[in-house]
């Protein structure tokens, strides 16, 4: 219990201070200048990446911010025809997602529609592997696990519970290359590499 709980406590203490808290992102329109402004307001604490994507899931713009730096930016609204978009932002550690709607009278961008989602943490130490993930959405987590060759060698559904942490050994594994997928509905599956000795 004592090590859950500190895994816990590590995934808790580094959610705190990752991924820009929808709170902390602001979409305004300037109608003085014909523009959609973009910021935050706080500095971001790792590399982050700015998309802006159409409602067909398409990419129209992206953007890095360093650590240390605020998201500051402006885009003409005659480049955006009228229709819904999402500003998404994403880290190592997660995504922050706003949907906003452009239309004849301007920008639709309701605060209470934005959207933080963690990615799950897959650690391997010592040949025991744990997954940490900090479930938002309360639904149930499939964890798999499969040599380089795309042989699964066990999967498992975790129950849907707000935070889902499971340690494997993996001591009786022949030693070589492994991918563990971590796959929650209506989100992007994530998959690792990782190594057995």
């Amino acid at each position: 219990m004592k090590l859950s709980l500190s895994f816990f406590l590590v995934l808790f203490a580094t959610s705190l201070f990752a991924s820009i808290n929808p709170i902390d992102l602001i979409v305004q329109a300037d109608p003085t200048s014909h523009t959609i402004i973009l910021r935050t307001a706080t500095e971001v604490t790792m590399e982050t990446q700015l998309r802006i994507v159409d409602s067909r899931g398409l990419i129209l713009h992206t953007a890095k911010l360093q650590p240390g730096q605020y998201l500051n930016s402006r885009f003409q609204l005659a480049a955006l025809p009228a229709g819904d978009y999402t500003v998404m932002l994403s880290d190592a550690v997660g995504e922050t997602s706003q949907p906003i709607t452009i239309n004849q009278t301007g920008i639709e961008a309701d605060p209470r529609m934005a959207e933080r989602s963690f990615y799950p943490s897959v650690n391997m130490k010592e040949n025991t592997l744990t997954i940490n993930y900090l479930n938002t959405t309360g639904k149930e987590v499939g964890v798999r696990l499969a040599d380089r060759s795309g042989n699964e060698v066990f999967q498992e559904q975790l129950e849907g519970t707000p935070t889902v942490q499971r340690a494997y050994n993996l001591d009786n594994l022949p030693a070589g290359n492994y991918y563990v997928t971590v796959n929650v509905p209506d989100a992007p599956t994530r998959t690792t590499a990782l190594r057995v000795e």
